[in-house]
C-alpha cells in the first residue's frame, strides 16, 4: 500500500472519531492536540486530559475510538486506561490504543503488552515520526496482517467452544510472524480451557523465550501455576510482571499475598516503594502492604536485624494511616522486643474515635511499661482488665510483677484467668519476673 493511500486512509479516519489525550505534561498535550488537529482531526473532538480520572470518565462519556496516553499517568498508567477500555468495549476492533514512552525500556514494556497496546511512541518525538507512527498504527489496525486475521478467527473459534478449529488456525499463525509470542499464548490458551496444563505451560514459556515479559504469557503462565498450588513458581512470575510493568492495585494485592505465603518477606521492602507510587490508595491494598510490612519486620527480628526491621515497622505506622489494628500491633512487637521509645512515638498516631479506646489504652499501657515500677505496673494493669480491656501482653507484665512485688497468690489467679483466655499465647510464655 503506497504512503498516499495510507495517508487518506488515516485522514478518513480521524473525521470519524472522538480522540483522547491523557499525559500528565500540558506542553506534550498541546503539541500531541496540534499534530492531529494539523492532520485531519476536528479540534472539537480531541480532548485532552492529566489526570488518569479524568481519562476514565471521558472514555466513558466519549466513546472514543483514539487514546493516546502518557505511560505514567496522574492516578494511574496507560496500562490501567487500556484495560479499562478494553473491558468497556470489548468487541471494539477498530480502536487505536497508543502509548507515548519515555525511554527504551518502556518501550520493551509496550511492545510486551501485545493486543492491550497497539502501538507507541518514544519521547522526545519529531512531528514527522509521530505523524508516520500514527498512520502506520491505524492502517495496521483498519487492515490487519494475516498474522493478526488468523490469530483472531482462532479466537472466534475459541469462544465458540471449537477448540480443535482453533488450536489449527493458532498452530497456523505461528508460521506467519517471526515471532509469534502472542499466537502462542492463545494455543496455549486451548490447551489451558482443554485442562491440558503440561502443553499450555509449554506453550507460554515458548512464547516468554521469544520475548521474555511478554505480558500475556506471563499472565496465562501464573494462571496457571496458581490454579494448580505451585505457589512458588506462581509468585516467580507475578513478581516479574510487577517488576517490569506499571504498578496498580489488584496487582500489588497479588504479588504482596503470594510474597508472604512464599515466605519471601524481604521482597516486601520493593513493594512497599511501589505501593508509595500508588496516588489512590484503596483500604484493602493498604491492609494487604501493611500486613506485608509487619510479617516483614518479624521475621527481620528472628534474623536478628533489629535496625532494617525498626525501619520496616516505622513504614507500615505510617501506611497504617490511623487503622489502629496495625498500629497495636506493631506497639506489641516493638515491646516484645523491648524496643520502648519507638514504641511510644506510635502513640500519637492512634485516633480520638471511642471505638479505637481499647487499641489506644493497651498500647499505651505496653509502650510506657519500662517507665513504670511495679506497683504502677500492677494498678494500671489491673485497671485494663476489671475495664474489660483485656490483652495477652498486658496480662504478662502484670503478672510477672505482681510475683516480682511476692503477691504470688494474686498472680497465680489471673495466671488462670490469662491462661484460660490465651491459651496459645500463654503456652510460650515465661510467668516468672
Amino acid at each position: 500500500m503506497g504512503e498516499a493511500k495510507k495517508k487518506q486512509i488515516f485522514q478518513d479516519y480521524l473525521k470519524e472519531v472522538d480522540i483522547i489525550i491523557a499525559d500528565k505534561s500540558s506542553a506534550s498535550r498541546r503539541r500531541l492536540v496540534k499534530t492531529l488537529c494539523d492532520m485531519g482531526a476536528s479540534r472539537l473532538r480531541v480532548h485532552s486530559v492529566a489526570h488518569y480520572q479524568e481519562a476514565i470518565e471521558l472514555i466513558d462519556s466519549k466513546s472514543p475510538k483514539f487514546v493516546l496516553s502518557d505511560y505514567s499517568l496522574k492516578g494511574g498508567s496507560g496500562f490501567d486506561l487500556f484495560r479499562h477500555y478494553r473491558e468497556k468495549f470489548p468487541d471494539e476492533k477498530k480502536s487505536v490504543l497508543m502509548l507515548v514512552t519515555s525511554n527504551i525500556s518502556q518501550s520493551a514494556v509496550a511492545k510486551a503488552a501485545e493486543e492491550d497496546v497497539d502501538s507507541f511512541v518514544i519521547k522526545p518525538y519529531t512531528v514527522q515520526s509521530l505523524e508516520k507512527s500514527f498512520i502506520n498504527t491505524v492502517v495496521s489496525k483498519l487492515h490487519p496482517t494475516k498474522y493478526i486475521q488468523t490469530i483472531e478467527a482462532g479466537k472466534e473459534k475459541m469462544f465458540d467452544a471449537d477448540y480443535e478449529g482453533a488450536l489449527a488456525l493458532f498452530e497456523q499463525a505461528t508460521e506467519l510472524n517471526k515471532k509469534p509470542s502472542l499466537a502462542l499464548f492463545y494455543h496455549g490458551q486451548v490447551k489451558y480451557l482443554l485442562d491440558q496444563a503440561q502443553e499450555a505451560e509449554g506453550d507460554y514459556k515458548k512464547g516468554l523465550e521469544i520475548n521474555s515479559i511478554h505480558y500475556k504469557c506471563q499472565v496465562g503462565l501464573y494462571e496457571l501455576f496458581k490454579k494448580d498450588g505451585k505457589l512458588v513458581e506462581a509468585y516467580s512470575v507475578v513478581r516479574n510482571i510487577a517488576k517490569y510493568f506499571p504498578a496498580n492495585p489488584e496487582r500489588l494485592k497479588e504479588v504482596v499475598h503470594l510474597a508472604v505465603k512464599t515466605k519471601n518477606y524481604l521482597d516486601m521492602e520493593i513493594y512497599y516503594d511501589v505501593f508509595t507510587e500508588l496516588e489512590e490508595r484503596t483500604d484493602d491494598v493498604i491492609n494487604y502492604i501493611c500486613s506485608g510490612l509487619y510479617v516483614c519486620g518479624k521475621y527481620l527480628f528472628m534474623e536478628g536485624e533489629s535496625e532494617r526491621a525498626r525501619t520496616n515497622l516505622e513504614k507500615l505506622s505510617i501506611s497504617a494511616a490511623g487503622t489502629t489494628k496495625f498500629l497495636k500491633a506493631v506497639v506489641s512487637l516493638l515491646v516484645e522486643h523491648e524496643i520502648y521509645e519507638d514504641a511510644q512515638k506510635i502513640l500519637p498516631r492512634f485516633s480520638n474515635e471511642k471505638e479505637d479506646e481499647f487499641a489506644y489504652k493497651v498500647s499505651s499501657y505496653l509502650a510506657n511499661n519500662n517507665d513504670m515500677d511495679n506497683p504502677e505496673r500492677i494498678a494500671k494493669g489491673q485497671e485494663l482488665f476489671n475495664n474489660g480491656l483485656k490483652d495477652p501482653q498486658c496480662l504478662l507484665f502484670l503478672i510477672r510483677a505482681l510475683r516480682a512485688e511476692g503477691l504470688d497468690k494474686k498472680a497465680q489467679q489471673y495466671s488462670e484467668e490469662a491462661e484460660y483466655l490465651f491459651p496459645d499465647y500463654f503456652a510460650k510464655q515465661s510467668l516468672a519476673a
